[in-house]
């Protein structure tokens, strides 16, 4: 069976950032020398829980928009609208600059949830308001699910990394970088210093 253009659209859009975003994570795994197995196992993982974050804001925005405004929409239609708000992940492999990379990650999302605010309110014919609830509501739950403390979800975190790379954490790539190059700055001091004692 053919699927629609829309469909097509929407999944290639899907596709495409999570691709996008496996190719800057990709270099924290590079960076801390995971082995092969846990460098696919990472990724299947990343793309697991990516899964997981395009579900919860799918099911938030079905339930907010049909609970507060008794507006329910096909779960389908709903799936596409979602899909169509992450274009903004396309722009994912930006992460990997260095210094850059978390605040582009942090613009990208917030990218996605004003998408997602105009999709809303273009979908579900909502006004600004209504659209702003349903959109927000859903991002700002899903943050303070991922932040808050007495889930104990960093605990849960380095359990994950230990099990998928082997590595209790990962150590930041910029941190690595300052770290060969403090390691080089050394090396020239003491074989400048070496000459000096040698003349």
């Amino acid at each position: 069976m053919m699927l629609s253009p829309t469909w097509q659209h929407a999944l290639l859009i899907l596709f495409l950032s999570i691709l996008s975003l496996l190719i800057g994570n990709s270099v924290v795994l590079f960076a801390n020398r995971v082995s092969r197995g846990q460098f696919i196992r990472s990724l299947l993982a990343f793309a697991f829980l990516f899964a997981l974050s395009f579900l919860f804001w799918m099911l938030s925005v079905q339930f907010l928009a049909t609970t507060l405004f008794g507006v329910r929409k096909e779960p389908w239609e709903v799936f596409i609208l979602v899909s169509y708000s992450f274009t903004p992940f396309i722009w994912g492999f930006l992460v990997l600059l260095p210094h850059l990379g978390p605040y582009l990650y942090a613009l990208l999302r917030v990218w996605v949830v004003i998408n997602l605010i105009q999709h809303v309110a273009q979908a579900y014919r909502f006004n600004l308001f209504q659209a702003l609830v349903v959109s927000i509501l859903g991002w700002v739950l899903l943050e303070l699910i991922t932040s808050l403390s007495f889930l104990r979800l960093d605990v849960l975190k380095r359990w994950f990394l230990k099990l998928t790379t082997g590595k209790a954490e990962y150590r930041d790539p910029d941190d690595l970088v300052f770290e060969y190059v403090r390691a080089q700055r050394l090396l020239a001091l003491q074989a400048a210093l070496k000459r000096e004692e040698g003349s």
